[in-house]
């Protein structure tokens, strides 16, 4: 008696997680739809980040006749050929350019580089996550259904067990779909990630680069003019 107790109240508690597998599963594929759309849209944006110019412009990044990198970074803000999360650096890079003080630049550009590749690493997770929940929720949803339809097999209600398979094997199927999408999403992702970790590094080890020779100029013009007093001597 005591078996058959427990034995229904595990069968109520599993009929209870049906409604929200089932909510769930509705969720994950919808947001898998959104971000196929979103792999389309930045997989049209890549042919134009993909084109000479694009790559060009990180790589002629210079200073201005003041010596100030503040246009340069602004050009980038603003290009379309860039991906979103570069312009976002390039803004926020442009920022630290005018704070004080200039002694804590390298490690503030440090941490704007590592929050983009935390940005990116975020963007590629979220889909990694439904390659592994869509399938098990599709084999929550197949196996939840199957209670019921067995009931309904033992009393003769073919209809009722002919609705619960429907549910059974359609879970399925939305499952593994959006577990192979979200698989070719997030593959997809990936190498865009690496792409714009690469050109934000890029555009980040330039600026270092132009500054300290900027702030070297000073002190090698004065070297020159010092050796040129003391050349007729």
């Amino acid at each position: 008696m005591e078996n058959g107790n427990l034995g229904e109240l595990v069968y109520r508690t599993s009929m209870l997680l049906l409604s929200p597998t089932l909510a769930l599963l509705a969720a994950g594929f919808l947001r898998t739809m959104w971000h196929l759309g979103e792999a389309v849209q930045d997989a049209w944006g890549g042919r134009r980040r993909r084109r000479p110019e694009a790559v060009r412009q990180l790589r002629d990044l210079r200073l201005d006749e003041a010596g100030s990198l503040v246009p340069a970074l602004a050009a980038l803000t603003c290009s379309p050929l860039q991906h979103p999360q570069l312009r976002r650096f390039a803004l926020a890079l442009r920022d630290e350019l005018q704070r004080e003080p200039q002694r804590t630049l390298a490690a503030r550009i440090d941490h704007l580089v590592g929050r983009v590749e935390a940005a990116l690493a975020q963007d590629v997770n979220q889909t990694r996550v439904l390659v592994r929940l869509g399938p098990l929720l599709g084999l929550i949803g197949t196996l939840l259904p199957l209670g019921p339809g067995l009931m309904a097999l033992n009393e003769g209600d073919l209809g009722q067990l002919s609705s619960q398979l429907v549910v059974a094997f359609s879970t399925t199927v939305v499952g593994l779909l959006i577990g192979g999408v979200s698989y070719a999403i997030a593959m997809s992702r990936a190498h865009t990630a690496d792409v714009v970790a690469g050109d934000v590094e890029l555009v980040a080890e330039l600026v270092r680069t132009l500054l300290e020779l900027h702030a070297a100029e000073p002190l090698a013009s004065s070297h020159r003019r010092l050796e040129a007093e003391e050349a007729p001597a």
